[in-house]
């Protein structure tokens, strides 16, 4: 009793103070955004300002009282008590809310690195042009093409400006202006070259990269007008910093009207020297700009004198090209120059961990083979074995889990070619090239992910002065090329997903428990998708005055019923008059109630749905970019991978129950307009007997991303096989229903049992029989 008073006596001690705080929180909440912009520290600065804010008002009426000061004159401000005050801030509507931008590079300001402007013209934009955005686009940032006249066809693919009716000279401060209102705050650097100039794109790439956007960056080959000053070529290629093209976007009219009469890169130059008084070098910070000027070049008669200069193999840029063809040749030279020297490095650094690896832990014995490759994994545990799989010239054995022995063919066969003669060369080499001819007797291959595709295999040589045969045993390694990051659009969760479901007469008794899985993922959870049911009527369906899905629809009304959503549930109907119908014919009925921007899901009614698969399907599936054929997880034959009943109402996840069938592809997810813009080029003939996959696997432009997905389960169904189905479809479709059946360990428990029966039965009939 006595500790219920102390406690109440303190909650009445302490429930003054915590009025106040709230009256106090609120009344500054209430208050505080009047007074935003009189708090404003530009603004009360100058009282003044203050002064003229609230003389707008007629409701306050102000006195100003000045107080002298010998050392300060100072102003105070008070308000008429006497009149009722009403702080009314100028302006009408309600203050804009701060959307924050989508990325964070936007937010903190980060710029992406070169933009690149080529000067051309209408004439050498086709050839000169080309060659330029051939050699040089893929490497930097941005690359835009500006003529001072109006072009024709330009080459696709290249983004072209054109000014009209304006002179040459002119080009680079429209070019200026054009930054300006486009790309005025998004690069630390800007580049300007003609189309007569080649330029080691790569290099200078690096060497921005390598310069500190602090600094004022004007810098190219130079050259001097009649005042002395030196300018930077356009010819030889310019480079601006971010901090030097801002300030010359303020005199852009200065330098319109003082350009040169006859040469574009002095217009520039006196542009950038009259705004910031700076002029051309050929240092950024501690990076010299290597350039080399070649006059009445001619690539195949100057290469041979060229190739041994120093100037000319270290140089960013050369010029001016005197046709597109050397343009090309004089890339494909550098290229080999670059390749060469990254082979010198690789052989260099070999050296050095070779040498160095004496001085580590382990010795030269801690050396992985092959070197920078990273070494093997180690098991911890069975599980963790990588299996060898064996192959000869002809078949290869135990490739997977379903197969013993296959015949070697298609990219098996290429690959084992090339690794057998990779390997002959290899022995010819290091010993004098004296075999003649080779074959195989063994070979081994292992897949790694960390590492790649590792061989041994044994060949039998043959020499070729006395044609005696030795065997010999090599170990070589397919490493993996550098993991890169391809970028992709953006996508968000939120899209609708229609989930596309065709219904035939044989999945009515499953697809009441297929809508209880959909009322689970959807309906419960209130996703953003919606059902759309396709009868599909066929002749052997069609009987006189019954409708053969009058319970399909019969579930479909009660379910929408029960959920009030009649909008996320559609069905529709189609007839047919073959009994066999392709993806095609489907697909064409159904994008008939879709508008071209609709995300479509492909599903079955055997499937359990799950909301992280339809996730997958949002984020996976990119409008213009990519499609998705998941890779489902198939139920086996309940009564194989069961010992005894009642088997689960679900799909099971486990090795036992079911396996990932790489040979399915009913499920697929893919936008109205990729659709319908790759339909078109298919004839007759290709719909009938080609797949969906096959359509989008024909097109560069769309991406085809398939992947195991663990949230699509599908019950197991009886597999049809039509015999007429096109190329290997129906062998695959055969395969595809005995793997699907059970695993391989319960297959052979099923046969032992079967003939262990089998011999009982006929032990016991044999004991029947009279003996003589």
């Amino acid at each position: 009793m006595t500790t219920s008073i102390f406690k109440l006596s303190s909650l009445r001690s302490f429930l003054p103070v915590l009025v106040g705080m709230c009256m106090g929180i609120a009344l500054n909440m209430m208050i505080a955004p009047f007074f935003d912009e009189m708090c404003d520290p530009s603004k009360a600065a100058n009282p003044q300002n203050v002064i003229e804010l609230h003389q707008r008002n007629n409701n306050v009426r102000i006195k100003k009282e000045t107080v002298d000061n010998p050392k300060k004159s100072e102003s105070s401000f008070k308000i008429d008590p006497t009149v009722q005050q009403a702080f009314n801030m100028p302006g009408n509507g309600n203050p804009k809310k701060f959307v924050r931008p989508r990325f964070a590079s936007t937010e903190l300001g980060i710029k992406e690195k070169l933009f690149v402007a080529v000067l051309t013209s209408p004439n050498t934009i086709n050839s000169f042009g080309l060659a330029v955005n051939k050699t040089l686009s893929h490497y930097v940032t941005k690359t835009i093409f500006f003529t001072a006249t109006k072009t024709g066809m330009p080459p696709p693919g290249m983004p072209i400006v054109g000014f009209m009716q304006q002179h040459a000279t002119f080009l680079p401060i429209h070019v200026l202006k054009y930054i300006r209102d486009h790309y005025a705050n998004s690069f630390d650097y800007y580049m300007f070259i003609t189309d007569r100039t080649y330029v080691r794109a790569e290099k200078i790439f690096e060497l921005v990269s390598h310069i500190s956007v602090s600094q004022d960056i004007y810098l190219g080959p130079a050259e001097i007008d009649d005042n002395g000053q030196k300018h930077c070529s356009i010819e030889g290629g310019l480079i601006i910093s971010q901090s030097v093209i801002e300030k010359t976007f303020t005199q852009l009219d200065w330098c319109m009207m003082n350009n040169h009469v006859s040469s574009a890169s002095i217009t520039l130059g006196r542009c950038i020297h009259h705004t910031t008084a700076m002029q051309c070098t050929d240092h950024g910070g501690d990076k010299p700009y290597k350039y080399y000027h070649v006059v009445d070049f001619d690539f195949d008669d100057d290469i041979p004198i060229l190739r041994n200069d120093a100037r000319f193999n270290t140089s960013l840029s050369v010029y001016p090209m005197s046709d597109d063809i050397s343009h090309y040749k004089v890339h494909r030279y550098f290229c080999q120059l670059e390749l060469n020297l990254t082979k010198q490095e690789i052989v260099k650094a070999k050296e050095n961990m070779v040498y160095l690896s004496q001085f580590g832990p382990g010795g030269r014995d801690s050396l992985t083979w092959p070197l920078g490759v990273s070494e093997a994994i180690q098991p911890k545990s069975r599980f963790d074995i990588l299996r060898w799989s064996y192959f000869t010239d002809k078949d290869i054995y135990f490739d997977d889990d379903f197969t013993n022995v296959k015949k070697l063919i298609g990219a098996d066969k290429a690959d084992v070619a090339e690794i057998t003669q990779t390997a002959f060369d290899k022995l010819n080499k290091e010993n004098g090239h004296k075999y003649r001819s080779y074959s195989l007797i063994n070979g081994y291959r292992k897949f790694e992910p960390a590492r790649g595709l590792e061989y041994t295999v044994d060949l039998e040589v043959q020499t070729n002065n006395r044609g005696e045969k030795e065997i010999k045993r090599v170990h070589l390694l397919r490493p993996l090329n550098k993991v890169e990051l391809v970028p992709m659009p953006y996508v968000t969760e939120n899209t609708k997903v229609n989930l596309i479901v065709p219904v035939f007469y044989e999945d009515q008794n499953d697809f009441a428990i297929f809508m209880d899985s959909f009322s689970k993922a959807v309906l419960d959870n209130s996703d953003n998708t919606m059902l759309y049911i396709l009868l599909v009527y066929k002749p052997a369906d069609v009987t006189s005055g019954h409708d053969t899905f009058a319970v399909v629809k019969t579930t479909i009304l009660l379910c929408n019923k029960q959920t009030e959503q009649e909008a996320r549930i559609r069905w529709s109907a189609m007839e047919t008059n073959s009994t066999f119908i392709s993806e095609f014919e489907i697909i064409d009925r159904v994008v008939r109630d879709f508008p071209s921007t609709a995300l479509l899901a492909i599903g079955a009614v055997g499937m359990e749905l799950e909301q992280d698969y339809l996730n997958r399907v949002r984020m996976n599936t990119i409008h213009g970019w990519q499609v998705f054929f998941p890779i489902s997880y198939w139920q086996y034959k309940q009564n194989l991978a069961y010992e005894q009943e009642p088997y689960p109402n679900s799909v099971e996840f486990g090795q036992k129950y079911g396996h990932f069938d790489v040979n399915s592809y009913e499920h697929s997810s893919f936008y109205v307009s990729d659709y319908l813009a790759e339909r078109k080029f298919l004839s007759p003939k290709e719909v009938k007997q080609s797949q969906l996959l096959d359509m989008f696997l024909k097109n560069p432009r769309i991406h085809v991303f398939r992947a195991t997905d663990p949230a699509l389960r599908n019950r197991w169904k009886n597999i049809t096989c039509p015999t007429h189905l096109h190329g290997d479809r129906y062998f695959k479709c055969l395969q595809r229903r005995s793997e699907g059946l059970a695993s391989r360990a319960q297959l052979a428990r099923l046969i032992f049992e079967q003939q262990e029966k089998e011999a009982g039965v006929s032990g016991t009939a044999a004991s029947q029989l009279p003996i003589n």
